[in-house]
């Protein structure tokens, strides 16, 4: 029978009365073994191992999934200040993390395509995001090569499978 189980040693732990909790990364093992199967109460039926360990990897899969959406959940909570409420405007806080600098240099590629402009990006210096069906960025990009400078770009970002859209690439005015 296939069964997921956990390491009972790395659930969260207090380790005084007045300490925070600690957490420890959680083992998930996944063990296969043939279904024990009476014969006498159906003959018809018969359990194979390959099905115990195809039952096992699909939890054992399913585990992962779960885990890793939840981190990235709580990622990009930690990520949007909780001071206002959805669909308002908030800076983003660590304009250095490399997936807002991926988004800079995306947007200054994206507006070179459509306009035949030759900027080269240096890097985001600050923005705003907003949560919608996805999620609206408001970058200032700082160029270099050809009309170096400063731009403000509008970019959205949809819902998986996580499609790019430029609205605007505009001069900041200074």
């Amino acid at each position: 029978m296939a069964s997921l189980t956990t390491n009972a040693l790395c659930i969260p732990t207090m380790v005084a009365a007045a300490a925070a909790p600690r957490c420890r990364r959680s083992l998930i093992v996944a063990r296969a073994s043939p279904a024990k199967h009476d014969e006498r109460q159906d003959p018809a039926v018969k359990v194979d191992a390959a099905g115990g360990r195809r039952r096992a990897m699909v939890l054992f899969s399913a585990a992962a999934i779960t885990a890793s959406t939840a981190a990235a959940v709580r990622s990009a909570r930690a990520a949007v200040s909780t001071k206002s409420g959805p669909g308002q405007w908030v800076d983003i806080e660590n304009v250095a993390d490399p997936y807002v600098q991926d988004l800079g240099k995306w947007a200054v590629m994206e507006h070179n395509s459509q306009t035949g402009g030759d900027l080269q990006f240096g890097k985001v210096v600050g923005g705003k995001q907003q949560v919608v069906a996805g999620m609206n960025y408001k970058l200032e990009i700082e160029t270099k090569g050809g009309p170096s400078g400063f731009y403000e770009a509008g970019l959205f970002v949809s819902l998986p499978p996580k499609k790019r859209t430029l609205n605007s690439f505009e001069p900041k005015a200074g």
